[in-house]
């Protein structure tokens, strides 16, 4: 049973990889298409490739449990291959709707409507796909799950939490932090992209920014634990002394802190933006960049989950009923052949006694408050707080949002993953945080009520002409409220020359005098 298991695997990605190519072609004929309407013979078309990438699915998941040798029962099978067919599908349908949403502004106005909303419920229906097929397969996977991979002299590995080989060695906890920051970076070019109509101008920033948060990530934990660390780390003063300097900058053997990372990202950032974009105005990136690091951190901190770090305190599994099964089980204390120990194990904190058999799944509290900051910072208070609310804010409501999410984190903490010989530091670099998000709301409420007292205008840009120019080009070219808005495919469009410098566009038509530059 174990071949054919294989087999239906193969096939399963064979059929999907086959999806997934004639739905490129399909959506490059309707480009092709000088009839931008989407016909009933393109809607059945799409709805049988979904039904085939929905086969996929379920071919799929039978492979891995045959394959698994899974002593599966009936139950679990209908969450299973539903929950694969659910998912392949819904992927199918998202890719389409997300690129006829995007890709084809012109489509008329009610399909348009309609691919929205289709977009939108294939979101929700992926999430809660993928969440009905985890259970299906949760109880039978082999624990702690894989945490990478690696290729060295023994070849190619699987990699867990406590091995490693000798070679080069790939860990989801690096994707994961490579995978954030990327669609932080896509969130924030979208939105210079609607206010300058060009994407690439914080191409070079990214480039920056990102080694900057690692600086600042490591300096904050090399500072943090210099005296000692709860969790049996040596402190770096003493192999300092002993002549260890090179372990301060020893990334590769683990200790970053997210708190340093965003601070080394935001100054790094802003210290481009000043020098290298001086037509932006600083609080504008302050408003739509900051708060995409809260979506960057949520999903770094599923590398946490991988690596079986930074949990919390010591729970029972019963506790947590509505958590699925594949986390409570990598969550566990222990696991015996491949199985979590499910025997209550006490451990005694500052003479708290604890009893459990998994850990507090701190990482995905985390990542869920982060998300659920970053749609606050951006959506609801927008909505809440119209009037007089300064540019620039979001960079205090991220500051303050973030460090409460700490001061709330800190007592579930287990205490192997406290910082300094206190195991206090991170608690008192939260209350910064927030010190700092109320004095930057502060500060920025003041300049604005102060430009508003001068009658000057809201920015102020070094060249009001060259934001005044490509702000005209946004608006021609985009509708502010999409998520991208890439030109029309399949209109014939004048060819422009492209300006030899991101960071200095050409103002459209005819330079005029603003108030600001007759002053």
């Amino acid at each position: 049973m174990q071949g054919l298991g294989y087999a239906l695997i193969i096939a399963g990605w064979i059929a999907a990889i086959a999806v997934g190519f004639l739905t490129y072609r399909k959506l490059k004929a309707h480009r092709n298409n000088k009839s931008v309407e989407l016909t009933k013979d393109d809607i059945r078309g799409g709805l049988l490739l979904t039904a085939v990438a929905a086969l996929a699915g379920i071919i799929t998941n039978l492979g891995y449990a045959l394959a698994g040798a899974w002593s599966i029962d009936v139950g679990h099978y209908f969450a299973l291959l539903p929950g694969g067919a659910l998912f392949y599908a819904s992927v199918h349908l998202f890719v389409t709707t997300f690129y006829l949403r995007y890709w084809r502004r012109d489509l008329p106005e009610k399909q348009h409507k309609n691919v929205t909303w289709a977009m939108l419920g294939t979101i929700a229906m992926m999430i809660v796909s993928f969440l009905l097929a985890g259970e299906g397969m949760g109880p039978y996977l082999s624990y702690p799950l894989v945490q990478g991979f690696g290729i060295g002299s023994e070849g190619f590995k699987w990699l867990y939490p406590g091995y490693g080989i000798q070679g080069l060695q790939i860990h989801w906890y690096g994707v994961l932090i490579v995978g954030g920051a990327i669609l932080a970076y896509k969130i924030s070019d979208h939105e210079f992209y609607k206010k300058y109509g060009r994407h690439g101008i914080l191409d070079t920033c990214f480039l920056v920014c990102f080694p900057a948060g690692i600086i600042g990530a490591r300096i904050w934990y090399v500072v943090g634990n210099w005296n000692g660390d709860v969790g049996g780390i040596t402190p770096f003063a003493e192999r300092v002394a002993n002549g260890e300097w090179w372990s301060i900058i020893a990334v590769w053997e683990g200790g970053l802190t997210i708190l340093g990372g965003a601070v080394g990202g935001i100054l790094g950032g802003m210290i481009y933006m000043l020098l290298a974009r001086k037509y932006v105005d600083i609080r504008f990136p302050f408003d739509v960049v900051v708060p995409a690091i809260l979506l960057a951190q949520a999903i770094g901190r599923f590398g946490n989950f991988f690596n079986h770090e930074v949990y919390g305190n010591l729970t029972m599994m019963s506790d947590w009923p509505l958590l699925p099964t594949w986390i409570k089980y990598n969550m566990a204390v222990a696991w015996s052949g491949g199985n979590p120990v499910f025997e209550p194990i006490t451990k005694v904190v500052n003479g708290v006694t604890y009893t459990g058999n998994m850990y507090v799944p701190l990482f995905l509290i985390e990542a869920l408050l982060n998300v659920a900051g970053y749609f606050i910072i951006t959506r609801l208070i927008p909505v809440l707080w119209k009037k007089h609310r300064p540019m620039g804010a979001n960079l205090g409501f991220y500051l303050i949002w973030y460090g409460t999410v700490r001061i709330i984190m800190e007592p579930l903490r287990d205490t192997d993953y406290n910082m300094g010989t206190n195991g206090m530091w991170s608690f008192w670099n939260s209350m910064v945080y927030i010190i700092l998000g109320v004095i930057v709301l502060a500060a920025f409420f003041a300049i604005m009520m102060y430009r508003e007292k001068k009658g000057l205008p809201v920015e102020y840009p070094k060249s009001a002409a060259i934001l005044e120019a490509a702000s005209s080009s946004a608006n021609a070219q985009a509708n502010p409220s999409d998520l991208d808005a890439p030109k029309p495919i399949g209109k014939k469009e004048e060819k422009q020359e492209a300006p030899s410098d991101l960071s200095k566009p050409k103002p459209i038509g005819k330079k005029k005098k603003t108030d600001s530059e007759e002053q």
